[in-house]
């Protein structure tokens, strides 16, 4: 029995295979595809022609394979359909082929190249009118439909667009219950992959609803893939999506759409939407960089009608209005896009904005109106700025890329800035403390006429307690595009004044001229915690130039600076920070130093002695400096320079200056001084060499004396403790030499040297009016030691005057120690002659004292006297000496040394016990009265008695 059933199967199969084999004799190629082109046509209205070759297979299928594959379509199409197949292959039922019609069970398709004209025929008739247009499918079942490596072109008004690459499978095995399409290929160079779901496709021809999903994945046009779902209903001129839900990302949007086409124009749509959130930035490429920044109105007038949305969220930019209500008017050549009055920012925003098609160039206009919108929702996240914004704006662009659209903005109305505040690193800089960049309760109005003319501003704010007033004007346009602006303004408050020319970065930094006055510099600085501990100065000042201020510095250059009556140019950088770094180069026309170093316009320590109080460098350590720097004159005490150029560097409260040129009464030199202001050892280094000085205006300013006059030479290499006045005299040691050369001692006459012993002892230094000496040369040099400075060469040579000596000034007590041996000039005379008689002269000679001559005491007046010591040695030779000088000079005739004293020693040494033991003089004898004047004193006795008496009164 089953070898029976075997070999039945085994006869069906057969006669089936040689059926199988006589379709394509029995049904040739060549009718399939006259019927098959027929078909096609007359559903479609396409038009196919088969230019190569055409085959029929049995195996593995029934199947039409054909070559060059061309389909177009009517030539009263609305849209032009033409499209070049390579190859095509259509699977065929085989019922209907043994009963000579045709049935598609599969079309595949590879490399098809599809042309899409649009809008060049007729209007079509409106969905629904006449026939069912989708009635064909009804008679149509395919199994599956696919494309391979394929291109698809459409071509319209607004352009082309291009798939490519383009994979697509449609299956539709049974037209009333379910149709999918899957597809993907590149949209213009976009990666696109899309899945599309219909239920019952004839049902939907036939009018009823049919549930209908979209799947769509477009990473280079939308930043998270869209989904779709609704129910599709067809009707006449009407196609209509009703409980539609959209999903692109955290987007959902509920509503329905309502579609009509009917005549030549665009179709209209009227759509009802609503849904939690809607993320515009998710509807954006998430790849732009390479993209064009062309403006593409190309969908602008496809569709015509109203889509209205109400939100509870609308992310836009990375910004929410929430709620958001939202209408578009859609118009052929324009859209209206309208905000009603939404949530924005924590304040209320409101405005519509119209765009529209100027030929290549989009047009943009409307209106924006804003209350209480919080800053923070406009500005960049990096704007250092809070606070509440209202606006009235009317505005206008127009562009043909998105920059120039930008660029173009134009408005007018008012933007106010009320409750802000804002941070500024710069500030933070200036004053070391907590908050100290913050300005608060800012206030700012901007009046707006026309954004390609400057925009006026005005308003207030509070830094650090004090209130600042601003007014000005900024060019608003550059800074929309990211490019500085042009702005200025004036900022005006109680303790100081600033200005602003120039330009403002998106950044915040400025490049412009920049100006600043104060009445106070100093009570400027101690507001801004960085008080200055000088003792005077530092009044009013101001300074202008070019400033570039940048996070952590500012920079000035062409500036003009005015302190103290001070006034000059140069250029610097401040680098803020808790230690500030000042680099500059000026130039001023003067500088006087006496006010900061609390000294008065007079000759050091005239008449005074040093002072204890403590010298105040706190202000060399609270910031660093490298400065260059010339002077018309510099002024010190009473010491007042020519030009001046001089380098300063200032490091950890050390500052070294060096002065590379100093003018200085008719002469000039250079020096270099040290200031170390370290608290435990602060210290003094000064070392100068000066030449050709008037030496009469530089010792009248420097110390009083206007005596000497000359040209003199000066060296100075000495340091000291910088404590105190006091300190620094008591610990100053080093070296110094001076020379005057070519001049004169005003008011001292040595050649009276003579008459000043013969009195005995000199307070003080004796000046007379009227009296001169000339002078060749006086210098010396001193080894400065503790305060003590010590000569050994201290030297007088004029033409009536020889004199050398050695000894210690004593600085810290202001105290002379001098030792000196003059010789002196006096006229020598003939003495044949009786006294008075006029004996001739016989030459002029340098004679010197028998002793030499002590000079102690204050400087400011010291005794004068000579060295008793000297005298006791050789007190015939003293004598001798001043009898010598005393007729040389005076013309006197006296005895010998030893007639002399030994006619006075008797009667002066008697008048010398009687002072010793307090006894009354004993009377003279009496005498004639002579009716004559009384005789001229004896030259001997004079002389005499002067030792006598020197030596009695320095006992």
């Amino acid at each position: 029995m089953l070898r029976r059933v075997v070999i039945g199967i085994a006869l069906v199969l057969a006669l089936l295979a040689g059926a199988l084999a006589l379709v394509p004799v029995l049904v040739p190629a060549e009718t399939v595809r006259a019927r098959l082109a027929d078909q096609i046509e007359s559903r479609t209205g396409w038009r196919v022609a088969f230019d190569g070759p055409v085959s029929l297979s049995v195996f593995p299928e029934i199947a039409l394979s054909a070559e060059r594959l061309r389909v177009e379509s009517a030539p009263d199409a609305r849209d032009a359909l033409a499209a070049d197949v390579e190859r095509a292959a259509f699977g065929l039922a085989l019922a209907p082929l043994v009963s000579g019609s045709v049935r598609l069970t599969e079309i595949a398709l590879e490399r098809p190249v599809v042309r899409l004209v649009r809008g060049v025929g007729p209007a079509p008739a409106a969905i629904g009118e006449g026939a069912p247009a989708l009635g064909w499918l009804e008679d149509v079942a395919v199994d599956r439909l696919s494309v391979t490596e394929g291109l698809l072109v459409l071509r319209g008004a607004e352009g082309e667009t291009r798939v490519s690459d383009l994979a697509l499978t449609l299956a539709m095995p049974n037209p009333a219950r379910e149709a999918t399409l899957e597809a993907t290929g590149r949209l213009d160079g976009r990666v696109l992959e899309v899945a599309l779901g219909l239920d019952a496709p004839t049902a939907l021809a036939a009018g009823e609803p049919a549930a209908v999903t979209l799947a769509l994945d477009a990473p280079d046009l939308l930043a998270a893939p869209l989904s779709l779902e609704g129910s599709l209903v067809r009707g006449t001129g009407r196609a209509s999506l009703r409980d539609l839900a959209l999903a692109v990302g955290e987007s959902r949007l509920y509503g329905a759409v309502d579609l009509v086409t009917a005549g030549d124009g665009p179709p209209a749509i009227d759509a009802r939407l609503e849904g939690p959130l809607l993320d515009v930035d998710a509807l954006a490429a998430r790849s732009g960089a390479g993209g064009s920044d062309a403006i593409d109105l190309a969908a602008l007038g496809a569709l015509v009608g109203d889509v209205e949305l109400a939100l509870e969220r609308l992310r836009i930019a990375g910004r929410e209005v929430a709620p958001a209500l939202l209408r578009a008017e859609l118009e052929e050549d324009a859209v209206l896009l309208v905000v009603d009055d939404s949530g924005f920012g924590g304040g209320r925003l409101s405005g519509e904005a119209r765009i529209g098609r100027d030929g290549a160039r989009a047009r943009v206009s409307g209106s924006l109106a804003a209350r209480g919108v919080d800053v923070a929702a406009l500005a960049p996240a990096e704007v250092p700025l809070s606070g509440r914004v209202a606006a009235d704006l009317r505005f206008a662009m127009a562009g043909e890329t998105r920059a120039a659209l930008v660029g173009s903005l134009n408005l007018a109305g008012r933007i106010a800035l009320s409750d802000a505040e804002a941070r500024i690193p710069a500030l933070a800089g200036l004053v070391a403390e907590p908050d100290s960049g913050r300005i608060g309760d800012i206030a700012l109005v901007l009046d707006v006429a026309d954004l390609t003319e400057p925009v006026a501003l005005s308003g207030a704010g509070v830094w650090r307690g004090a209130r600042f007033e601003a007014t000005g004007s900024a060019a608003l346009r550059p800074l929309l595009v990211g490019e500085p602006g042009r702005i200025g303004v004036e900022i005006v408050s109680e303790r100081v004044a600033l200005g602003y020319q120039g330009t403002l970065a998106p950044n915040g930094a400025l490049a412009g001229s920049a100006s600043l006055r104060t009445a106070s510099l100093r009570g400027l600085l101690a507001w801004l915690g960085r008080p200055v501990t000088t003792p005077g100065g530092l009044g009013p000042f101001s300074v202008a130039g070019r400033i570039d201020l940048a996070p952590g510095a500012i920079a000035l250059a062409e500036a003009r600076i005015a302190l103290d009556g001070t006034e000059g140019a140069g250029a610097g950088r401040l680098v803020l920070g808790a230690r500030p770094r000042l680099e500059a180069s000026l130039d001023l026309d003067r500088l006087d130093l006496n006010p900061y170093f609390g000294l008065a316009a007079g000759p050091a320590n005239a008449g005074g002695g040093w002072s204890e109080a403590p010298i105040d460098l706190a202000a060399l350590r609270g910031f660093d400096a490298d400065l260059d720097l010339t002077l018309g004159a510099l002024r010190f005490r009473r010491i007042e320079t020519g030009p001046v150029a001089a380098a300063a560097r200032l490091e950890n409260g050390r500052l070294e200056a060096d002065l590379q040129e100093l003018a200085l009464y008719g002469g000039g030199g250079n020096g270099r001084l040290v200031v170390d202001a370290t608290p435990a050892a602060p210290s003094l280094a000064a070392r100068f060499v000066l030449a050709g000085l008037d030496a009469r205006a530089f010792l009248a300013a420097a110390t009083g004396l206007d005596r000497i006059e000359g040209r003199g030479d000066l060296s100075l290499d000495v340091s000291g403790r910088l404590v105190t006045q006091r300190a620094l005299m008591e610990s100053l040691s080093g070296s110094a030499r001076f020379a005057v050369r070519d001049g004169a001692i005003r008011g001292v006459d040595v050649t009276r040297v003579a008459e000043l012993l013969r009195t005995g002892i000199v307070d003080g230094w004796r000046l007379a009016d009227g009296a001169r000496t000339e002078l060749y040369a006086l210098e010396g040099s001193f080894a400065v030691a503790d305060g003590r400075a010590s000569t050994q060469d201290l030297r007088l040579v004029g033409p009536l005057v020889d004199m050398t000596g050695a000894g210690t000034v004593d600085l810290p007590a202001q105290r002379l120690s001098l030792r000196v041996e003059p010789r002196v000039a006096f006229e020598r005379r003939r003495g044949d002659g009786p006294r008075g008689a006029g004996p001739g002269r016989e030459g002029i000679e340098l004679v010197g004292f028998g002793a030499p001559i002590r000079i102690e005491g204050p400087w400011a007046s010291p005794r004068i006297y000579p060295d008793i010591a000297g005298i006791l040695q050789d007190p015939v030779g003293a004598y001798e000496q001043l009898r010598g000088l005393g007729a040389g000079i005076f013309g006197l005739d006296a005895p010998p040394a030893g007639e002399a004293i030994e006619r006075l020693v008797g009667e002066e040494a008697a008048r010398g016990i009687e002072r010793l033991i307090g006894a009354p003089p004993t009377a003279a004898t009496p005498q004639e009265p002579s009716p004559s004047a009384p005789p001229p004193p004896d030259p001997a006795a004079e002389a005499a008695r002067g030792i006598i008496d020197l030596l009695m009164r320095n006992r």
